[in-house]
């Protein structure tokens, strides 16, 4: 992939003009979905509100027929406009007159209610009458929706509300089931009604327009400030778009330069580290020599006694040897140094258990001499490339070996290997009964050329730098802790998997 794929590749990945116009989108249509919402209970709260108003008119009737009712009627005087009711001809006393000699006629709860309703529906804007299927007075005759309203009375509804047209104009209308009470009998019983019966209904309709003008003029007044909020939204999503967009510049500007560094970063390890192998390769041939020509000059100077026996002479050739095998040693380790951090080998499961019983032959001259003893318990394999491995453990057993002699010279040194698998790694401790190290310097002593001790021990001080560089190329830990025997214990944990599970593992935590 070249330079500018890869540039341009997060923003196929991401794109803030992209997420803009969606955010644009979600906040468009969350406004939109509120101004719906908002409509929706503008229209409930305007029907309810046509209920509650056709409910109330709808009880005041009936109270007006009840009271009408429970007086058997009233009697009002004959005009032009109340006649008398031909419906009420069978009642003896439908007409009467005063001793004045004014006129009266008996008015039922049904005539009283439509000259009522009649005359002065304007003042509470509703219309209203009582009907049935079985009239006395062809005027209350029912219209077609108050007869299915009726019908469905006779199958046992009691009441009845619903959105309708009224001459074109849209009503709410309400019908209420009449019921015969004992009052009614005296008008209608010659109907054949009896007491408890459906006589009718007591419709009530109001006109809805100008419930439905108040609710549009409720929205009218919403759009402008729903508007200027959806305008202002739009307005901070195109600014935050801009700003993303500017830190994903800068961003990638940043990145682009730390790539540049890293490569050069890389480029300079890589020169140093083949400075510093190169360098290693070229002094171990003069270090050999060194060692080499101190020991014939030793055996040279043994045939000459008097000279060997010269003040000085002795101490200058242990110089000599002991800072040829410094030298040796301290190479031998910058070289496994260099060479810890990348496999040598395949990576894959290696017996671990065979890799610490050949290192205890190597070392059988070595442990004799210092009266050492391993003792290791059955190992876990360990998924590592074998080379590497030897070394992990070499390194480790010599450092023992080294720094953890007994501060009891009775007791003989003692290295104990164990280890354990489980929740996908493998285990490993290597532990001595040697004096142990204090806790404040259990980290200190990974670091290179780190030593605790002053003077010359036979260490080159870069052993546990090593373990350390093995164990976390495999994205491993290594620490050291108090051994049971009160020395110390260097502990190491390895994954179970290939490296590229392993990679996978430790990107995804």
């Amino acid at each position: 992939m070249s330079d500018t794929q890869k540039q341009k590749a997060p923003d196929r990945v991401f794109s803030p003009y992209r997420a803009a116009a969606v955010a644009a989108l979600v906040w468009s249509a969350a406004m939109g979905g509120f101004l719906a919402w908002y409509v929706i209970v503008a229209q409930d709260h305007t029907e309810q509100l046509a209920r509650n108003e056709v409910r109330v008119i709808f009880n005041k009737d009936l109270s007006f027929r009840r009271w009408v009712t429970s007086h058997g009627g009233v009697y009002a005087p004959v005009t032009d406009r109340t006649q008398p009711n031909p419906g009420l001809s069978h009642l003896p006393e439908r007409d009467i007159e005063t001793s004045s000699g004014r006129k009266l006629t008996l008015m039922n709860p049904a005539y009283v209610m439509r000259q009522v309703m009649t005359d002065y529906s304007e003042l509470y804007g509703g219309k209203g009458k009582l009907t049935s299927l079985k009239l006395i007075n062809r005027n209350n005759a029912p219209d077609e929706w108050e007869r299915a309203a009726l019908l469905r009375f006779e199958r046992g509804e009691r009441e009845i509300a619903e959105f309708s047209e009224i001459d074109g104009q849209p009503y709410l209308r309400q019908i209420g089931v009449l019921i015969v009470e004992k009052g009614c009998l005296k008008c209608h019983g010659i109907q054949g009604y009896k007491e408890g019966e459906v006589r009718g209904g007591i419709t009530v309709s109001i006109p809805m327009q100008p419930h439905l003008d108040r609710m549009y003029g409720d929205i009218r007044k919403m759009l402008p400030p729903i508007a200027v909020i959806w305008l202002l939204g739009l307005a901070l999503i195109a600014l935050l778009g801009r700003q993303v967009r500017r830190r994903i510049e800068v961003q990638q500007a940043g990145e682009a330069a730390l790539r540049n560094s890293g490569a050069e970063l890389a480029r300079a390890h890589a020169d140093l580290t083949r400075f510093a192998d190169v360098s290693a390769h070229h002094l171990i041939g003069p270090v050999r020599r060194l060692s080499s020509y101190t020991q014939l000059l030793r055996k040279e100077l043994a045939a000459h006694p008097q000279a060997l026996a010269e003040p000085g002479v002795e101490q200058a050739l242990h110089y000599l040897e002991s800072d040829a095998d410094s030298l040796r040693m301290q190479l031998r380790d910058i070289q496994l140094y260099l060479a810890a951090g990348q496999p040598r080998g395949t990576v894959r499961e290696e017996d671990a258990n065979a890799v610490v019983a050949a290192l205890e032959r190597q070392l059988a001259s070595r442990l004799a001499e210092q009266g050492a003893v391993i003792e290791c318990e059955p190992l876990p394999p360990a998924v590592l490339d074998k080379p590497r491995l030897n070394d992990l453990f070499a390194v480790l057993v010599d450092n023992a070996l080294i720094h953890a002699r007994p501060l009891d010279h009775a007791q003989s040194l003692r290295i104990s290997i164990g280890g354990e698998r489980g929740e996908g790694l493998s285990r490993y401790r290597v532990a001595d009964n040697g004096p142990g190290i204090r806790t404040e310097y259990r980290e200190r002593v990974f670091e290179i050329f780190e030593r605790l001790t002053a003077g010359d021990e036979g260490g080159s001080g870069i052993g546990l730098s090593i373990a350390r560089r093995i164990v976390e190329s495999r994205h491993g830990k290594i620490w050291i802790e108090q051994a049971e025997q009160g020395g110390t214990a260097v502990v190491f944990e390895l994954p179970d998997g290939t490296p590229r599970n392993v990679a996978a593992f430790v990107n995804g935590a």
